[in-house]
């Protein structure tokens, strides 16, 4: 279920690229050529690259896909970086779970404040931050789902290496 979940972001992240592609595309052209091009169209690519960005990074994740250093894995033994991984999965997870109760209390802070966003085009203040509480708990929720999945790597491995009695 999760991982349909994560895909689904990844769709819509991808989608959300589409459609900045075309409307950037369609700016530039426009406005070289002398025709009308729509004012919102830098507003609508300043908020859609971060949202397509948290989208899309809990997918990465669950795909070792995200950014990790390789060169660490070159100079330490197998076993002693999958426990660094899973490490760095839990203390990464803690800081998503931060993340995700600190933006969660900021959204519902600006829905109760009634703030709005004044740019091109007028829209409430929260709507900015909505997105931010869900996608930080499934990254958070991956992230533990890589770590309990290192865990049980670690385990199978200790116990492949044990002499049968």
């Amino acid at each position: 279920m999760l991982d349909r979940i994560l895909g689904a972001c990844a769709s819509v992240a991808a989608a959300i690229i589409g459609v900045m592609v075309v409307l950037v595309s369609y700016d530039v052209f426009a406005r070289n050529l002398g025709l009308w091009s729509p004012p919102w169209v830098v507003d609508a690519t300043e908020y859609g690259l971060p949202l397509a960005t948290l989208l899309v990074a809990p997918w990465l994740a669950s795909r070792g896909e995200h950014i990790r250093i390789d060169l660490v894995a070159l100079v330490m033994s197998a076993a002693s970086f999958r426990r660094l991984e899973r490490a760095a999965s839990l203390v990464c997870a803690g800081v998503c779970a931060l993340c995700t109760w600190y933006s969660l209390s900021v959204t519902i802070e600006s829905y109760q404040t009634g703030s709005l966003v004044i740019k091109s085009v007028v829209f409430p203040e929260w709507w900015v931050y909505a997105p931010l509480p869900p996608c930080f708990a499934l990254l958070a929720l991956e992230l533990m789902r890589r770590a309990l999945a290192r865990s049980t790597a670690d385990a199978q491995a200790d116990a492949a290496k044990e002499p049968a009695p």
